[in-house]
């Protein structure tokens, strides 16, 4: 099976280039040597050695290693366990940037789904080095491995499934360039910094959230809604909220709608009503009782009071 590639001649802000899965044979080996694009592999089963530079990582099932265009890199396989693994290949105007927010430099070119196993300048089970008269382990120098199609380990493995659903859907469907970006997207978004350090990660978690409300106050929605849309517990963000910003999530929602809808009561001749369904409320009866329990004021009473200035 060769790499599929995809023909498409749009130049957005990622492109892909081409695909591939394969199951190696052991101490297969690729490089040293120098790639012209991205070349991310994502390790699906087995093991093997990345090596960049001056630096050495022993990777295995979850984990993935970046080939970064013009750094001299090469990887092999175990000799007992090789690996099985996809890849992808790629580039782009933003293509740094979102790899980089996804922790992957150059100085850091790999992704560990546990505790890595990492060699800093030493020699490491299956050292890769340049091969030479070997039957089993062909360097691929400057392009990529020819493939053999192994079975697939990704059962249960979001990363893995989507990488194989990349190279399905750039052999069946060729052309399709947002199909295509939809799920290299994906990748990335898996492949981003998570709930493995939640206080890291908890000003990105709250903003994500509050911007979801921002946009969303003006329908029904739960507080549920909000918490899978971030993608961590609802009681995970109810702490956020209350730590943050000294009030629920609840009660954020509904001084978001109160603030818009006096921003409308004073900027607009909008009856109660259509100012109520515009907010999200559930009749006008609810917004006029939180209208008045928080602002000591019925919502027609502020509409009348003279002199008032529209809300900024």
């Amino acid at each position: 099976m060769s790499d599929i590639h995809n023909l498409s001649v749009m130049e957005p802000p990622v492109r892909l280039y081409f695909s591939g899965h394969e199951q190696t044979s052991p101490s297969h080996a690729c490089g040293p040597g120098i790639w012209p694009h991205y070349l991310l592999h994502y390790v699906l089963s087995g093991t093997g050695t990345f090596q960049s530079e001056k630096q050495s990582w022993r990777l295995t099932a979850g984990d993935a290693f970046l080939i970064i265009p013009g750094v001299v890199s090469a990887y092999a396989a175990s000799s007992t366990d090789p690996w099985e693994y996809c890849w992808i290949g790629f580039d782009g105007r933003d293509a740094a940037d979102i790899l980089s927010a996804c922790g992957l430099t150059a100085a850091s070119p790999v992704y560990h789904s546990s505790s890595p196993a990492s060699v800093d300048g030493k020699a490491a089970e299956g050292r890769i080095s340049p091969v030479s008269g070997s039957t089993d382990a062909a360097p691929c120098g400057l392009s990529l491995c020819s493939v053999k199609v192994g079975e697939a380990q990704a059962a249960g493995d979001p990363m893995g499934e989507c990488l194989l659903s990349i190279n399905d859907m750039l052999y069946s469907q060729p052309g399709n360039t947002y199909l295509h970006l939809s799920l290299l997207y994906r990748f990335f978004s898996l492949l981003s910094p998570d709930a493995g350090n939640a206080e890291k990660n908890s000003s990105a978690y709250l903003q994500q959230a509050l911007d979801y409300l921002q946009h969303n106050y003006a329908y029904v929605i739960k507080i549920q809604d909000v918490a899978r849309y971030v993608g961590i517990d609802r009681t995970y963000l109810y702490k956020l909220f209350t730590r943050e910003l000294g009030i629920s999530p609840q009660q954020y929602l509904i001084r978001l709608r109160l603030s818009m809808a006096k921003r409308l009561l004073a900027s607009t001749d909008l009856r109660i009503t259509e100012i109520s369904n515009s907010c999200g409320f559930a009749d006008s009866a609810s917004f006029c009782h939180h209208f008045q329990a928080h602002f000591s004021i019925t919502p027609s009473q502020f509409r009348k009071e003279p002199g008032r200035e529209p809300v900024p």
